[in-house]
Parts: structure tokens; C-alpha cells; sequence
């Protein structure tokens, strides 16, 4: 599984994140055609909301507004064709519209998956706070599988964490010299851009990337040790997101492709507050306040709507 999925402070955070998942085995089965009975079985919420529970877990309490949640999820098209999968771990907001995804994971408990029928438009545009993506543009409806992995109160989550920081409240001066260190020992010469080291291995073509552009990447994550956590090569899988919408990656993976162009390739050394953070990452391959390399290479870059 990917680590490269948002997770801890930020709201979808993490590549994490986050970070690429097969098709997990929690999730409804897949079919190449909805029949037009596609929402038999399931119980509508508001409007064009509706839900379904497949498993039950065993956490004794739902979830509420304000509560931080790891979930696996997945987005479909009505037809089921997979448009994203991943890992995400962020604060269930209060929303400003009835059916919203937040009100939806309210209705779940720890270790319970349920997939839900909801409005594109109002997921991209009001949740995420993004464009719609072309091919939803005439779409009436999506499928969000999820699966609730942990359920932690915003009290115990605050509680955790004040006494994480406290315990290593110096550890950014260390962090600062550990990457020192590794750039001396490797006798590397990278380009300190936009709080992130950057080294060029081969160069590509063309335009730098803008938001709402889907992009497909190789990319190995490793620690400065070399140790590597994560690899779309060692699973023959490339990873391909839509820059700019959130629930997609750790921000500095998302501050690297924007410096790349299509067919290049580089390595970038993140510090741990633009990788996984204080948390570390959902899955918890990568520890807090650990800073990661990162070697991407650009495959493909097709623009969106400018």
C-alpha cells in the first residue's frame, strides 16, 4: 500500500498523503455496467445522498463533527469506473450543505464501510474546493467507498499530540542537521526552492503543470538511511492525480511536480513539515517528524481546463 496520501495536522492530510492503494477487498464489487436499479439497497440521507452500509465494525460510537478520522476511500464514476484511491487521515468539518461527504462519515463508526451516492459538483466544488473534473461534467451522480480505519475525539487527538511536540520540542534544529549531514555525506549539490531540496536527474519538455492538471507519476520514497518505504515502481503501478484538489498528496510532493516538466526526472528531500508532518504518516510506515527523499519521474501531463 501507498504512503504517499496526506495525513496528521492537515485536513485531508496525507499522501499524505498519501498515496496509492489497490482496490481493497472492503469495497463493493465492481460491475462494467450500473443497472438502472444502481441505488436499490440503499437509504437516502438529503436530496441526492444516498448510503449504504456493507460491514459492520466493532467501535462503539459514530462519528461526529470534529473528530479525526483514517479512512480508505475510494471515487467512482456511475458506470464504476475508479477515478481515485488512497488513504486519508483529517478533522471532520462542519459543512455548509446538507448530503455533504463530512455529514456522510458521521453515520459511521470505527471499522465500519459503507459506500455512498452523492452530487459531483458539490463534492469538487463546495468540499474540496475545486474544479469539477471533465469527465463529471454531465455526471448526475459518484460513488464514494470508504472504509473507517480509526476514530479519534478532537480532546484525545489534542491531548497526543501537545504531548508529542512537548516531548520532541527540539527536534527541528535536529532534523535541520540530520538533512545537513546527508546532503555532505552523499556529496549531493541540490537547490534549496520553496522550502524543499531539489536535484535534477533528467530534464523534460514542455509546460510546468497547473492546478487541474492530471498527472502521472513514478515515484520511490525512501528515508535518508535508504531505506525505502514506498515504491509505484516495485508495484508496477504508476499514480496519477489531479494537482491542485486536496486528498491527493503531502504537499511537498505536490510543491515538487509543479517545479517538473513531462518526462523529467529528479529527487527531492522534504523536511518533515511539508512530508508527514507530526503524525507521521497514516499507515504509519513513516514516523513523525521524519524527513523523506522522494524520486519522481513525470510520465505523462494532460491539462485541464484553463
Amino acid at each position: 500500500m501507498s504512503v504517499l496520501l496526506r495525513s496528521g495536522d492537515n485536513r485531508y492530510g496525507i499522501f499524505g498523503g498519501f498515496v496509492l492503494f489497490l482496490l481493497a477487498l472492503f469495497f463493493l464489487p465492481s460491475c462494467s455496467h450500473k443497472p438502472e436499479g444502481y441505488l436499490a439497497g440503499y437509504t437516502q440521507l438529503v436530496d441526492d445522498t444516498y448510503y449504504r452500509l456493507a460491514a459492520i465494525g466493532e467501535g462503539e460510537r459514530r462519528a461526529s463533527i470534529g473528530d479525526y478520522v483514517t479512512l480508505q476511500l475510494r471515487y467512482a464514476t456511475l458506470q464504476d469506473s475508479t477515478f481515485f484511491v488512497g488513504l486519508r487521515r483529517f478533522q471532520i468539518e462542519r459543512s455548509n450543505y446538507a448530503g455533504s461527504i463530512d455529514e456522510c462519515f458521521t453515520l459511521l463508526s470505527e471499522g465500519d464501510s459503507a459506500s455512498f451516492y452523492l452530487d459531483p459538483r458539490k463534492f469538487f466544488e463546495n468540499t474540496l474546493q475545486t474544479t469539477l473534473p471533465h469527465f463529471l461534467d454531465t455526471a448526475r451522480t459518484m460513488r464514494v467507498d470508504v472504509k473507517v480505519l480509526s476514530l479519534q475525539d478532537s480532546i484525545s487527538y489534542a491531548r497526543d499530540k501537545e504531548a508529542f511536540v512537548h516531548w520532541i520540542e527540539d527536534f527541528s534544529a535536529y532534523e535541520r542537521v540530520l538533512l545537513a549531514q546527508y546532503i555532505t555525506k552523499e556529496r549531493m549539490n541540490p537547490h534549496a526552492v520553496d522550502s524543499l531540496f531539489y536535484l535534477q536527474k533528467r530534464p523534460g519538455s514542455g509546460d510546468y503543470p497547473h492546478d487541474g492538471d492530471t498527472l502521472t507519476i513514478e515515484f520511490e520514497g525512501r528515508f535518508l538511511d535508504g531505506e525505502f518505504f514506498d515504491s509505484t515502481k516495485k508495484r508496477k503501478e504508476s499514480f496519477q492525480f489531479v494537482l491542485g484538489q486536496k486528498w491527493q498528496v503531502i504537499d511537498g510532493v505536490e510543491r515538487a511536480v509543479r517545479m517538473m516538466r513531462e518526462g523529467e526526472l529528479s529527487l527531492f528531500i522534504l523536511p518533515s513539515a511539508i512530508a508527514f508532518g507530526a503524525t507521521g504518516s497514516s499507515t504509519g510506515i513513516v514516523p513523525p517528524y521524519t524527513p523523506v527523499i522522494f524520486e519522481i519521474e513525470l510520465l505523462e501531463l494532460k491539462p485541464g481546463e484553463r
